[in-house]
């Protein structure tokens, strides 16, 4: 049995416990787990209020607010309660659980310490995913890993295997090496996988918060274990514990080698969930022209023999039923006779979600030569990042302006972004557009999703377009295309004219005037990325390159 542990988690648009691409890259997980009978169990945290829930307001600010569900009507409680050190005395834990279907059902365990005898301080860390806060972020951390051991141990789980997503489960490293006294045999126990190449993904805390908040726990040589004897690196940590660490795309192996150049480093390119991210008006194409795609998605290189003006019905229901969404809640009026390029993800810099508006009177003038453009954003940034709500209110003042200046570019930035509106927008668009900075783009998957829907993508060099893009054949991509080795930084104006450029001269034109061409490149997009880029091959490469070597069926 796999243990497989999670700070976030993705399962159902009802259910607000992830904050983007990585909670619904879990869940997508999750759900090949359950199809193809992979024999785990999820450990995760309760979060009571959701991540965030965001608005926009009169001034083009994020406002954040709570995001509340009933869980009791979600989530089932078990009968388990253990207690863990944190602080001056032992605190309580309880657990809920969430059933994944499939041919193995799997069980997706929420940890939850808002129980009324705990500290108060205990108690807050079960509101929000994502404190800024170290404190609350370190108990909760501590109570994924040690806690999420403990309450496994205590409903009779027979673990093989201990598989980390990023470090934040990191702790139960201590358990591990509490109850067998051997750190070769924990090695063998445990693989990491390291989702991203930047610092907010590698979490360390002060040695000394650390043995303040564990200081009833035993046997652990904290010097030892600490960089140089004042922090506490968890992803250092979980790389020195780890039989395998694993990154999850081809370019993301090189990144994160250098980080942990004492040990070999695998990857695994993520890939999505096909059944849930392919619309309902494309599936029904699917299956008349390439039946058993959905148990088998390597039939999606089949696309070839779907009808060229069936498929393009389809993705234009899709692209109406978005364009009805928008419609209805924003005063955008956009419509279906011209092209929708989406730039929907995490709103944080490296992401660029604004570069596309830096020069804002040039894409005007790029729209009203061809008569028409539509561009739709969505995204939450970090309560904490400032400079991420900057982006939020730059792209908002950006769309305002744009409204007094033309008719020809119409925008929209979409509220509260999450799976519900993912799906509208991944099939209901024509381009998606990706811009991160490179190298720091460790994978990325929205662009996969867009590709299952026929929907043409225009991205950077980076992560897992680096491995999947064929330029002029699938997509486009953006500034230079680097050796797997070349890790400088792109540039933002060389990339800037590059969207331009070929929005101006290949994009739009394509779109306008060749329909068969730009038909056929849908075709490309399904056939290439499909077959490839999906959970149920990232799953079976799970198992036979990580797995297998611990697990015991």
């Amino acid at each position: 049995m796999i243990a497989y542990f999670v700070m976030e988690v993705g399962l159902d648009e009802n259910i607000p416990t992830y904050s983007g691409g990585l909670g619904t890259l879990i869940g997508d997980t999750l759900y090949s787990f359950a199809d193809l009978g992979i024999p785990a169990v999820c450990i995760t945290l309760l979060y009571k209020k959701g991540y965030v829930y965001q608005k926009i307001g009169k001034d083009g600010r994020q406002i954040d607010l709570e995001d509340e569900w009933d869980y009791s009507e979600v989530l089932k409680p078990l009968s388990v309660e253990v207690e863990l050190p944190l602080g001056d005395r032992k605190q309580k834990l309880r657990a809920w659980e969430y059933m994944v279907k499939g041919k193995r059902n799997i069980k997706v365990i929420f940890l939850d310490g808002d129980i009324e005898s705990n500290d108060q301080i205990v108690r807050e860390a079960f509101q929000r995913l994502y404190y800024s806060d170290r404190e609350k972020r370190l108990i909760q951390e501590i109570v994924l890993g040690i806690g999420g051991y403990r309450v496994l141990k205590a409903l009779g789980y027979e673990i093989s295997l201990y598989h980390i997503n990023e470090s934040h489960s990191a702790f139960l490293l201590f358990e591990l090496l509490k109850d067998s006294k051997n750190a070769e045999e924990v090695r063998k126990k445990v693989v990491f996988t390291t989702h991203t190449s930047l610092p907010v993904g590698h979490d360390s805390f002060p040695l000394n918060m650390v043995k303040g908040y564990l200081k009833l726990y035993d046997g652990v040589e904290w010097e030892k274990e600490a960089t140089d004897g004042n922090e506490l690196d968890l992803s250092l940590l979980s790389a020195r514990y780890s039989s395998i660490v694993n990154a999850v795309s081809l370019r993301h192996r090189f990144i994160t080698k250098r980080s942990y150049h004492f040990r070999e480093v695998d990857y695994i390119t993520n890939g999505v969930y096909h059944k849930r991210w392919v619309c309902e008006e494309l599936k029904d194409i699917y299956d008349r022209y390439l039946p058993g795609w959905d148990d088998n998605p390597a039939l999606l290189k089949q696309a070839y023999d779907i009808p060229s003006i069936e498929l393009l019905n389809a993705h234009l229901e899709a692209k109406e039923k978005l364009i009805n969404f928008i419609n209805k809640n924003y005063d955008a009026s956009f419509i279906p006779e011209c092209p929708v390029l989406c730039i929907a993800r995490r709103i944080t810099a490296y992401k660029r979600n604004n570069l596309i508006l830096r020069d804002i009177e040039r894409l005007i003038r790029i729209a009203e030569r061809f008569g028409g453009l539509q561009v739709v954003f969505a995204g939450k940034a970090h309560p904490a990042d400032e400079e991420g709500k900057a982006i939020v209110k730059d792209i908002n003042d950006k769309i305002n302006y744009t409204k007094s200046r033309t008719k020809d570019l119409r925008m929209v930035f979409i509220e509260n972004y999450g799976i519900h509106v993912a799906k509208l927008l991944v099939s209901g668009c024509d381009v998606w557009l990706n811009n991160p900075k490179r190298p720091y783009e460790a994978c990325g998957t929205s662009g996969m999703k867009a590709s299952m829907n026929g929907v043409i993508n225009f991205s950077t060099w980076d992560g897992w377009w680096l491995e999947g893009g064929i330029e002029g054949i699938n997509g486009w991509g953006i500034g230079p295309k680097p050796h797997w080795l070349d890790m400088s930084e792109s540039n933002d104006e060389e990339d800037l004219e590059d969207i331009y450029g070929k929005l101006q001269h290949l994009i739009l034109p394509l779109y306008y005037n060749h329909q068969d061409e730009w038909v056929k490149m849908m075709k490309n997009s399904i056939a290439t990325v499909g077959p490839y880029f999906n959970t149920y091959r990232m799953v079976s490469e799970y198992f036979v390159k990580i797995y297998s070597a611990g697990l015991r069926i």
